[in-house]
Order: structure tokens, then C-alpha cells, then sequence
């Protein structure tokens, strides 16, 4: 790979914008400046803007679903090349525990899927699901292998973590400097919410959202917060929904807890609405549920205050007719909506091209923040001389409808179909390497089936004050 000059754009990154070309050398940005002279190709994007390319931390590709015996829709390459085409440059998966499992091979197993199919870069978290003696030990070796962060999930009888298990997880990372990333509900009261409607016949996909109210997201993510202050340890809540579990982080941030939050396009462009048709409910049963207007409003207003600091897309994609449908209630619809391609364009219409956010504010939520919280930083996220060449070319006045036809993901339905949109991704560049370019995957850039690498994540040193990043 040789050199390759990007001509005229305006560069964004987290904390500035600038007109400026963009020199790439053997896969990492070796300039930025004006006037910039190359042997290479040179590709005029004048007019277009230069981001660094989105990091989506939250997929669920290959994923299993135990209790119910399916997986999802998406491989690492259908899953991969769908984010590759929506500007997405890296993707952080998961490694499943099961329970009797030991990590290494965990992730060693699930490291060889991705490595044969992944078109872009790509990071797993592991969760945890079997807590015993040896964990802290094994925790700490696949940290120092690269995996640094780890899944956690506060319900689900398959997954559920109960708070002493968690205490000594929270205690681990604090030490070894892992990250703990939090899916928080309250499972005790989830359960019996859900008992409660199915013993009275509501059995409809509608009923998935009352079983697991608000309520039951803010105790279980004040409760995490609590646990991560008495070990000292740093945590990620997963895909904040509603205003009140909102609140608890904001206070505890206010008081020093080394606590950050992402929330999700579903969350901020649906509402609770979508349940009202019955014949199409099934399509948004994801888990926490989408909530009612007030709560998106609050999750706009975290956005623009910095309380929340990363949009991923939680992509778990399923057939609607042959995976969502026909399901004997709601408890055994498959959770999870998908999302990985339409991440970029969604946020910059919704928040950027409203006003709501400024370009710099994007590139933070989509990019930059994911990049420093899961260790990936300053060689993804980043416009830095020495960094990947991770890009993604953007037409900020491209105007265009989201269309599942025009997707990649392995899916018969988009839970966006028909939005506006006010900007999109043109061209994607991992590690300089050209493999998406108008909303499609390059055709004559050579075999992408399985060059993505994996990248080995760096944990964040013990004394760093992880809050205060953001």
C-alpha cells in the first residue's frame, strides 16, 4: 500500500474543524496540511467532510440466543460490510461465556470467526456469565491479550450476574484497570412484571415494553453505580433509555463516580408508538424497550449536555418473518433491532444537521469517546499523524430515505424505513484502504472477506481519572 492524498475536504475531529488535505502512507495519516503534494492517488473531496471513522462498540454478530435456540441474522462479513457502508470503521463484538467456560478459549474461538470474515477492524468485550474462584486470574490474562472489557448483564436467566458476582468483577477491573460495561435492569422485578402479564393473558408483542419500565432500568443502573463506587472501579452503562436512569449517572458524575453512558438511535428517533400496531410490534422488541417521547427528549438533552458520551447502534439484527413473527408471546420474541448502518447518517441528521449538535460534538459520540473508552485510542478515533487511516468521507448536504432495500445488513426489515436524511457517508477508508464508496462496498478493491484485524485494546492505568476524559 502506498500513498494516497485526500484533497480539499474540511477536517472534523473532536475538537476542531479545518479545510486541510490529508496525507495517507502505508495505512496511517501521515499528514495534514494545505497544499499537500502525493505520488500516490489523489481524490478531490472538496466540499465533503474528513471525520474519523465511526466506532460502533455495541454489535451482536454471530450472537447466540440460548433460551430461545437461535442467533442472530448478521455474520462478522454480512454485519461488518453493512457498518463499512453506513462509515463505521471499527466494530467492538462479543465473546459469550457460558457457564463452565473458561475465557481463553472463549475469546480465541470467537477472535478466528471475525479474523475469517470481518471486512474492517474489529475488538470483542467478553461477558461474563459464570463467576468462580479462578475468574479474577482469567480476567486478567485476557485483559493482557486485549480484551479489556467485559459484559455484564443485571437479568436474562442465561446471562444474570447477581451483585456479589459483580462486586468481585467490579473489584478485578478496578485493579487491572478492565472496564465493566453494564446492560442494568432490575431482573428480580423484570421477572415478575412479566409473570404478571402472561398470567393475565397479555401475551402480545406490546406487552414487552410495560414489563420492563423505566423504573426498572434506573434502580438497577443507580445500584451499578453504587457497586462501581465502593471497588473504585470504572464502569460503562449500555444503551441508557429513559430520563430517570439518566439522572442517576448525571449525579453521580457531579460527585466524582468513574461512570460513562452511550444511549442508541432507536432510542433517539422511535418512540413508544411503535408497539400500538400489532401487526408490526414484533419488529421493535428490543431490550431496554423504546420509550415514550419525554424520555428520547431527555436523551437529546444528555447529548447535548455531554452526560452521555457515545451513540452505538446495539445492531442485533433478526428476520422479522422468519425469526421475530409467530413467536408464542412476547418473552419469546428474539430483543434487539438492527441498526449498524444507519448509526452515522442518523445521529448527523437528528442532532448535527438540526442543530442540536455541533460536527465536532458527532465525531466525539461516534468516534473519538468509543475510541478512549474501550482502549482504542489514539490509533482509532482519531485525525492524528501516526493513526490508522480510518476515514469517513461525508457529504454533509446529501439528502436521501432510509430504504431496507438499499441496506446490507441480512435482514427483511429496517426499523427507520422511510426517515430523511441530511447527510451521508461517500467513502470509507479503513486503515487507507478504500472499501466502501457511494453506499456500497468497493467491487474492485480485491478480496475484503476477512482483512479486517483484530486490534488488541490497551486498559485504562488505575490512576487515571476515567470521568474526566469526557
Amino acid at each position: 500500500m502506498g500513498e494516497l492524498l485526500l484533497s480539499g475536504g474540511r477536517l472534523v475531529s473532536a475538537s476542531e474543524e479545518f479545510e486541510a488535505d490529508l496525507l495517507i502512507r502505508e495505512g496511517r495519516i501521515a499528514a495534514v496540511g494545505r497544499d499537500l503534494e502525493s505520488a500516490g492517488e489523489v481524490k478531490d473531496v472538496s466540499g465533503l467532510l474528513v471525520m474519523p471513522g465511526g466506532i460502533d462498540t455495541h454489535v451482536h454478530l454471530e450472537h447466540p440466543i440460548d433460551r430461545i435456540g437461535i442467533e442472530t441474522a448478521d455474520d462478522f462479513f454480512s454485519g461488518s460490510v453493512a457498518a463499512a457502508c453506513g462509515g463505521t470503521t471499527t466494530l467492538v463484538d462479543f465473546a459469550l461465556q457460558r457457564k463452565g467456560d473458561d475465557l481463553a478459549p472463549v475469546v480465541e474461538a470467537r477472535r478466528a470467526l471475525a479474523n475469517d470474515k470481518s471486512v474492517i477492524d474489529f475488538g470483542l468485550h467478553v461477558i461474563l456469565t459464570d463467576i468462580r474462584e479462578e475468574t479474577p486470574a482469567q480476567m486478567r490474562e485476557v485483559i493482557d491479550e486485549g480484551f479489556t472489557s467485559f459484559k455484564i448483564y443485571m437479568t436474562y436467566a442465561d446471562k444474570y450476574v447477581d451483585d456479589a458476582s459483580l462486586l468481585r468483577i467490579l473489584e478485578t477491573n478496578a485493579d487491572a484497570g478492565g472496564l465493566t460495561y453494564l446492560h442494568c435492569e432490575n431482573d428480580c422485578a423484570v421477572s415478575h412484571l412479566i409473570h404478571s402479564h402472561l398470567s393475565r393473558g397479555e401475551t402480545e408483542a406490546r406487552f414487552h415494553a410495560p414489563s420492563r419500565p423505566p423504573v426498572v432500568e434506573a434502580e438497577a443502573t443507580y445500584r451499578a453505580i453504587a457497586l462501581a463506587e465502593i471497588t473504585g472501579a470504572r464502569i460503562c452503562i449500555a444503551h441508557v433509555t429513559s430520563k430517570r436512569a439518566l439522572e442517576n449517572i448525571e449525579r453521580a458524575r457531579y460527585e466524582g463516580a468513574q461512570v460513562v453512558s452511550e444511549t442508541c438511535p432507536q432510542y433517539l428517533t422511535l418512540t413508544d408508538a411503535c408497539y400500538s400496531h400489532a401487526d408490526e410490534a414484533a419488529k421493535y422488541v428490543c431490550t431496554p424497550p423504546i420509550r415514550s417521547m419525554d424520555n428520547q427528549e431527555a436523551l437529546w438533552d444528555g447529548l447535548r449536555r455531554g452526560s452521555i458520551q457515545q451513540v452505538a447502534s446495539d445492531h442485533a439484527p433478526f428476520g422479522f418473518k422468519d425469526q421475530k413473527l409467530g413467536a408464542p408471546d412476547f418473552t419469546k420474541i428474539p430483543n434487539g433491532v438492527p441498526g449498524v448502518e444507519t448509526r452515522l447518517s442518523l445521529l448527523y441528521t437528528r442532532g448535527v444537521a438540526s442543530g442540536v449538535l455541533s460536527r465536532s460534538r458527532f465525531v466525539q459520540l461516534v468516534s473519538t469517546n468509543p475510541a478512549k473508552m474501550f482502549g482504542l485510542y489514539p490509533q482509532k478515533g482519531s485525525l492524528a499523524i501516526g493513526a490508522d487511516a480510518d476515514l469517513v468521507v461525508f457529504d454533509p448536504t446529501q439528502e436521501a430515505e432510509i430504504r431496507h432495500t438499499d441496506l446490507h445488513h441480512n435482514v427483511d426489515y429496517t426499523p427507520y424505513e422511510g426517515m430523511p436524511l441530511q447527510g451521508v457517508p461517500v467513502m470509507t477508508f479503513s486503515r487507507g484502504e478504500l472499501v466502501s464508496e457511494d453506499g456500497d462496498l468497493v467491487k474492485d478493491a480485491g478480496p475484503l472477506k476477512g482483512r479486517g484485524e483484530f486490534v488488541v485494546r490497551r486498559p485504562v492505568p488505575p490512576e487515571l481519572d476515567f470521568s474526566a476524559l469526557f
